[in-house]
């Protein structure tokens, strides 16, 4: 094993290098709430989370985000089943008392400050990714990125970019949609706070690429053009951890 990875505790996700070759998921679900409805909702959800989903052997079974800005500005973001493989996922145990205990406390207490849910399986890619064993936050910058065209040079920049984060001081975990459209999620690590932000201008993103690659290799690797093929911003919004709605 070279590294252990570890998961989350109050924090999004620390990573390690991969001590096995297996695929590593979670499940990631955005709530809109009822208009009136989110301090009942958090009331109700902290309740269920603590007494249902509490943290199980070092690792939070639930974690939950405020979300700003964006096509979800004002809902709450959920992730579990951290670090399942799909061989986890084939394994299914029989349904049990705490189990149907488990549903309908959720149909009576949180589901009625639901308005609607938009769930996704995401797949952790690190060859893609810039993070250490380390790396913590309670803040993010989340982009999505629909892909058009996934050509080998498309692929090819995608896997340069992680020394060109590390060149910046950005630490950046990277997701693909197994479920919907064909998306990459780059979420942005803020150990400081919205803070870090303040410096950040998207023409560093050139001038790094040419620190790493080589003087003009912004230009001569057409960067730019193959960014406009292969993929377009859907959407952008801030996550702050809500320790309320965390496995605790």
């Amino acid at each position: 094993m070279k590294k252990q990875l570890l998961m989350v505790a109050l924090t999004l996700i620390s990573f390690a290098p991969f001590a096995q070759q297996k695929t590593y998921t979670m499940n990631a679900a955005f709530f809109k709430i009822k208009m009136g409805h989110p301090t009942s909702f958090i009331d109700a959800d902290e309740t269920f989370i603590t007494k249902f989903l509490p943290v199980k052997d070092g690792k939070s079974q639930m974690t939950g985000y405020n979300i700003s800005g964006g096509k979800h500005n004002g809902e709450y973001l959920f992730i579990s089943n951290i670090g399942k493989s799909f061989t986890d996922r084939d394994v299914v145990t029989p349904e049990t008392i705490d189990d149907i205990r488990w549903r309908d406390n959720w149909n009576l207490t949180v589901a009625p400050h639901i308005e609607s849910r938009t769930n996704d399986l995401l797949v952790y890619k690190p060859e893609l990714s810039n993070l250490e064993v380390d790396d913590k936050a309670e803040k993010f910058v989340n982009t999505e990125w629909t892909v058009k065209n996934s050509s080998k040079a498309f692929n090819d920049v995608l896997q340069k970019l992680p020394k060109v984060w590390k060149k910046l001081g950005r630490k950046i975990a990277v997701w693909s949609s197994f479920t919907g459209e064909n998306r990459y999620y780059y979420v942005r690590y803020l150990p400081n706070g919205w803070k870090d932000l303040d410096d950040a201008k998207d023409s560093d993103l050139a001038t790094a690429w040419d620190e790493v690659y080589g003087k003009g290799s912004w230009d001569k690797d057409g960067v730019s053009l193959i960014f406009a093929n292969g993929w377009s911003r859907t959407d952008k919004f801030m996550m702050t951890l809500n320790k309320r709605l965390t496995s605790k």
